[in-house]
């Protein structure tokens, strides 16, 4: 006689006082069998076990032997598998999973599982069903395998995602360099000091489009007895909000910070021309974010005593 099986949606238990209930398991692998298995098991049992494995692992229950009193729906005894109380399956009859291995084995949808074994008391003399046995172990979670789940989140990496056990980290391209939040790529650039007396200096890909999630940091650093004049082409365009106060930088922006002064904060489409600084030293940091688009900047500089 082959497996009866059956797929339910709500679990209804009246427990009576020899009932057993709750045996809960917290490992990363075992065994869990029916009552007195391998002899036969009793009228009026209701045996609960609740498994559980670390976090970003799934766990693979295996059903080696099955050997329960077949009823329509398996409403008398019964193995059901549930996870979050909604019922995986439900299996009654006999089968002996070492010969057919691909139906004796499921996977949970998360790290917990519940099983619940009752019998009723419908039959009180002795019978032959000796029960079930079922091993059960913690399967890696393959995080970096699923796909972007449509809810604007994205990707869990925006370059490169690497499984590790029970978890998942990101890397990033060669020229990139992974954010605090662990998870974006941003684009490895600035960071650099000119320090001739003349230079050119413009945004990552311009003039055309920048790149999203940008931090880019750029210091002018002269002799002290030169001051640094800006000179920005008039092809500029950082993204902005158009506010009856004129454009507010809220996604994109490059600032400029001379030593003593408030720091200038530019975006639009108005170039702002040029710019001396009376200073040796100009630092100009370069932000964009996931919002929007802007084809950046250019600037040249020069230097006078």
């Amino acid at each position: 006689m082959g497996w009866t099986y059956s797929v339910i949606w709500f679990l209804c238990l009246s427990v009576s006082e020899n009932w057993q209930l709750l045996d809960s398991e917290s490992i990363m692998h075992g065994e869990v069998h029916s009552p007195r298995y391998p002899q036969p098991y009793f009228p009026n049992v209701l045996k609960q076990w609740d498994l559980w494995v670390s976090e970003g692992y799934q766990i693979q229950l295996t059903i080696r032997h099955l050997d329960i009193k077949a009823s329509l729906g398996c409403h008398q005894d019964s193995l059901t598998v549930l996870f979050n109380q909604k019922v995986l399956g439900k299996f009654c009859g006999q089968e002996n999973s070492t010969d057919h291995p691909s139906t004796g084995s499921m996977l949970s949808p998360g790290n917990r599982l519940t099983l619940i074994f009752q019998t009723s008391s419908s039959t009180q003399e002795i019978q032959q069903h000796t029960g079930f046995s079922a091993t059960y172990k913690a399967k890696d979670v393959d995080e970096c395998s699923k796909p972007d789940p449509g809810d604007g989140s994205g990707l869990l990496c925006s370059q490169i995602c690497i499984n590790t056990p029970g978890s998942y980290r990101c890397s990033c391209r060669s020229g990139y360099k992974l954010h605090l939040d662990q998870h974006t790529c941003l684009l490895s650039c600035g960071g650099c000091i000119f320090d001739k007396q003349e230079g050119h200096l413009s945004s990552p890909g311009y003039p055309g489009p920048s790149p999203p999630n940008l931090s880019c940091k750029y210091v002018i650093s002269v002799k002290p007895r030169l001051t640094v004049t800006l000179n920005f082409a008039e092809n500029f365009h950082l993204q902005s909000v158009n506010t009856l106060q004129g454009p507010r930088c809220q996604h994109h922006w490059l600032q400029v910070t001379i030593p003593g002064r408030e720091p200038i904060k530019l975006c639009g489409r108005e170039s702002p021309g040029v710019i001396a600084t009376n200073s040796s030293t100009v630092r100009l940091d370069y932000h964009t974010d996931d919002q929007g688009l802007s084809h950046g900047w250019s600037l040249n500089y020069s230097t006078q005593d």
